[in-house]
């Protein structure tokens, strides 16, 4: 599920309690959060996607061990649009 926060920043969930923002015009322009105590959100991890996009499954599975590479593959199809690149 894909929720507009604003016109400029973007949050796709992964779970109940963790999500991803997506912020085209940032430096670091994705961040991994976490609800830590069901409500506090938390910055797990920030990379710079559009620089970096190859090394994305690397670092959603350092966070998320347990993740499998369809989930990663599924996530950045949703993640791809706002870089301009292919679905």
């Amino acid at each position: 599920m894909i929720e507009q926060q604003t016109s400029t920043d973007t949050r796709i969930d992964i779970n109940e309690s963790t999500f991803i923002t997506v912020i085209p015009s940032a430096v670091y322009n994705l961040e991994v959060w976490e609800y830590v105590d069901g409500h506090r959100p938390h910055r797990m991890g920030r990379m710079d996607y559009k620089f970096n996009r190859d090394s994305f499954a690397g670092f959603i599975y350092r966070l998320f061990p347990g993740v499998d590479f369809v989930k990663i593959h599924n996530l950045q199809k949703q993640i791809n649009p706002f870089f301009d690149f292919e679905v």
